[in-house]
């Protein structure tokens, strides 16, 4: 599966952006955020600059690698569509978070604590609209040791698990009215309780076909 020229395009502009960008950061510029939205790490501009561009190559290049490693890449075909799908919102992602880190450190009034989980809210909804479409496969999508087992199971899971990141897309896009730290505590705990769900019933839909 090849690469859209959109996403190979965004990672050049990424490296460009940094490369105009470098000669106007100060020495030191801020990489990290805690759960209150505060900066509490630091790095000197190169890296700072040009990390999220070696993070997006690496991405790119991991995600058009997946489907002709996996041993069932012929159902790659089957929902190469939403597989770009993800590819573009994971790349954008990134990239915009990248972009807006380095707007900060220029010092224009970015908060970086309200882009991160409305970036975040997307692209669950993203995921979770396009799920459902997912094939059988070993590296995209909910894989526990039943929905790997039976594709039956692959298949329910996945449209439950759809529904479930639509909704922890939207909480996360809520967290935004919450102040400081209850942005991530509310974030996480969404988060995990969805997950534990989906893996329940994954495991709840191999018993009943077991037992059909």
């Amino acid at each position: 599966m090849k690469s859209s020229r959109l996403l190979i395009g965004l990672v050049i502009l990424a490296y460009v952006i940094s490369l105009v960008a470098i000669t106007f950061l100060p020495d030191q510029v801020a990489v990290h955020w805690n759960a209150a939205g505060e900066v509490d790490g630091y790095s000197n501009k190169w890296i700072g600059a040009f990390f999220g561009p070696i993070v997006l190559t690496f991405l790119l290049l991991l995600l058009t690698l997946l489907p002709k490693v996996d041993p069932k890449k012929a159902n790659y075909e089957k929902f190469k569509g939403s597989y770009l799908v993800m590819m573009n919102a994971l790349v954008l992602l990134f990239f915009f978070i990248h972009v807006g880190t380095l707007a900060y450190n220029l010092g224009y009034p970015i908060d970086i604590s309200l882009i991160v989980p409305v970036g975040i809210g997307i692209l669950f909804i993203i995921l979770g609209n396009y799920m459902p479409k997912f094939k059988h496969n070993y590296f995209v999508g909910i894989r526990t040791p039943w929905t790997l087992a039976n594709e039956t199971v692959w298949n329910k899971t996945h449209r439950i698990g759809g529904k479930v990141f639509v909704i922890i897309g939207l909480m996360s896009i809520l967290t935004i009215f919450l102040e400081g730290s209850w942005r991530f505590v509310i974030f996480i705990s969404v988060t995990l309780l969805g997950t534990v769900y989906v893996f329940v019933k994954s495991y709840i839909y191999f018993k009943e076909e077991q037992n059909r």
